[in-house]
């Protein structure tokens, strides 16, 4: 071999040993490339029980996990705040790493300025008895955003791991210890709570509800529905009192210091007594001193957090409510959607029963349901659940004679899913100038306006839907209609063909018919609507005897044009006899029920369905 060939061997092999040797020091291995994708710090979040952060500058902080509550032990023992210890958790496990170095890249000059010799923090992760992570936070490297890491190996066997990592990590550890402090004082979920107490010198009131969907009843002082929007206020105002100031409670200072910090504290109390559905321990408790005028601070202590704490609210005062400051204003609070019947009592008429099948109203009348008038339902729950109390005038039921409610002139009864049926009385006074109104189970009594009473109307002819005519247009046979004394126009239909005849005086007017109002006759007459029914009908039967206007439907069975057939009679007549009113009176096949149907609606059925000449 020539020597200058075994040179040119020799430094080719020299470079290759070089780039070996730069890719090895230089770009990670395989291991390296798997943990820059996991990130350098591993561990179970749900697992961890207890997080030490230690400071260069001597502070300290330990956060203890104890049955899913996060609390501060050291250098206080009080709640921590849950979201701050699951933010750090979070920001643990999502450091990324842009980099991983290694202490001889360093002289001592460099390796100092790492800050992982003497490191600002320290944080120690705990599950149980066993270390999960041991990380040691440096100072800020070049790469903006990041910072110089050392996490310590959990076994002997193993080296200390050095990292550029990218993380936030420093804003959150560098926290005071104090702001580790829960800064709520109750931190509860609203639907759990099942009870209120509110004890002061004048007396107790009590609160409670079966479940999280049912309302607030008050039960002391007095029995009666409580407010949903004040009930509501005062959790708020309970649920948000924010923190801000606490003072360690010890058996050296309790009587001096807490005394000095709130002089008020033993004055004027308020406790409040907190019941949690499904908890077996004690009710949460929790005395405030009454603030001062319209201060918007007080002292508060807890039965479950040791400090004496500052507590800050816009609406402190709402926390010290009278009884009725909690009362339900409004007379009802139906749920429309889950009531299944209701039933209307009256001195003067038989009752009216309403009953829902598959979402629809009827009215049972003469034994039979007949479709109610949705839209006087409709207004009927709704004038109950908007109408004001305008005075609570009585809670006791030793007299309801004063009120007319030992002989209430109306009731009402209505049944919500499978609850028992509630039942509301209506009196009035004397003079019949007040009108009152008491639930049967409940002793007070509430003074109402007037102006509730057309919504509950005690007539069951009120009820009825306003459909007075339904059918199908494949069932018409014919469709005649006779104004006063003029010949009848009659109008002939084959439900097989779709087709119209028409005569009148006996002269066939078929090619003067035009289809398309024809059809939309048949249609109006199928879906007729009336606009009220008549509580009265003894003016009504008299005009009807010599009708305006009367209208034959033939119909037989649908989709034949042959077979037996039958004829529904509407007869139609003015309110003032001789004139043309805004309002006529209607009947069906000289029914028991009379109808008003306005002037523009008859019109419709006399519109003209001949073809334009």
């Amino acid at each position: 071999m020539h020597t200058r060939t075994t040179v040119l061997l020799l430094l080719l092999v020299i470079a290759l040993g070089a780039i070996i040797l730069g890719i090895e020091r230089y770009l990670p291995s395989t291991r390296e490339l798997r943990e820059m994708k996991q990130g350098p710090v591993k561990f179970a979040p749900a697992s961890v029980t207890q997080v030490d952060i230690d400071s260069s500058g001597g502070d300290g902080v330990t956060l203890a996990n104890e049955a899913g509550i996060w609390w501060v032990r050291r250098p206080f023992n009080d709640h921590a705040d849950p979201e701050k210890a699951t933010k750090l958790l979070a920001e643990l496990g999502a450091i990324g790493w842009i980099e991983r170095v290694h202490r001889s890249e360093f002289d001592d000059s460099g390796w100092t300025k790492t800050g992982l010799d003497q490191p600002r923090y320290k944080l120690k992760l705990t599950a149980g008895s066993e270390t999960v992570l041991d990380l040691w936070l440096g100072a800020p490297s070049a790469v903006e955003g990041s910072h110089y890491l050392a996490i310590h190996p959990l076994s002997a066997d193993a080296e200390v791991a050095y990292y550029v990592a990218k993380t936030t990590l420093p804003d959150l550890i560098k926290t005071a210890p104090k702001e580790w402090r829960d800064s709520k004082l109750l931190r509860l979920p609203v639907n759990i709570i099942s009870g209120l107490k509110l004890t002061q010198a004048g007396g107790q009131i009590e609160l409670t509800r079966a479940d999280e969907k049912a309302p607030w009843m008050l039960v002391k002082p007095l029995t009666t529905r409580g407010s949903k929007e004040k009930v509501g206020e005062l959790l708020s105002t309970l649920l948000n009192l924010e923190i801000k100031d606490a003072l360690e409670v010890t058996a050296a200072n309790v009587s001096k210091e807490a005394t000095a910090a709130s002089p008020e504290l033993t004055a004027q109390e308020l406790k409040i007594s907190i019941t949690v559905r499904g908890v077996k321990a004690a009710p949460l408790e929790i005395t405030l001193a009454k603030p001062v005028a319209e201060a918007q601070e007080t002292t508060a202590s807890t039965n479950h957090r040791r400090p004496l704490f500052t507590v800050v609210s816009k609406s402190l005062r709402e926390l010290w409510a009278q009884p009725n400051d909690l009362r339900d204003r409004m007379l009802a609070r139906i749920d429309e959607d889950a009531v299944s019947s209701v039933t209307i009592e009256s001195a003067t008429f038989l009752p009216v029963n309403l009953e829902k099948k598959s979402e629809s109203w009827y009215l049972r009348r003469h034994n039979k349901l007949e479709p109610a008038n949705g839209d006087r339902v409709a207004r009927f729950f709704d004038a109950l659940n908007t109408h004001p109390i305008r005075v609570f005038t009585s809670d006791s039921a030793a007299n309801v004679t004063a009120y007319g409610l030992d002989k209430p002139f109306l009731s009402l009864t209505w049944v919500e899913g499978t609850a028992k049926p509630t039942k509301l009385l209506f009196g009035r006074n004397a003079e019949s100038t007040e009108f009152f109104a008491k639930y049967d189970h409940e002793p007070s009594v509430y003074q109402i306006d007037a102006s509730l009473l057309p919504s509950l109307p005690p007539d069951g002819i009120k009820w009825k839907g306003l459909g007075a005519l339904r059918f199908t247009q494949f069932a018409l046979r014919r469709i005649s209609l006779a104004a006063g004394t003029a010949p009848a126009l009659v109008l002939n239909y084959d439900p097989t063909t779709a087709q119209w005849k028409g005569e009148r005086a006996g002269r066939d007017i078929t090619s003067t018919i035009d289809r398309v109002k024809a059809d939309k006759l048949a249609g109006e007459l199928a879906k007729f609507y009336v606009q009220d029914w008549s509580a009265d009908p003894t003016d009504a039967i008299h005009a009807l005897q010599t009708p305006a206007l009367r209208v034959i439907v033939t119909l037989g069975e649908p989709g034949v044009n042959t077979g037996p057939t039958r004829d529904v009679v509407l007869n139609f007549a003015p309110t003032q006899p001789g004139m043309d009113t805004a309002m006529y009176f209607g009947q069906v096949d000289s029914g028991p029920d009379v109808f008003y149907v306005t002037r523009a609606s008859l019109l419709e059925l006399l519109a003209p369905i001949f073809k334009e000449p």
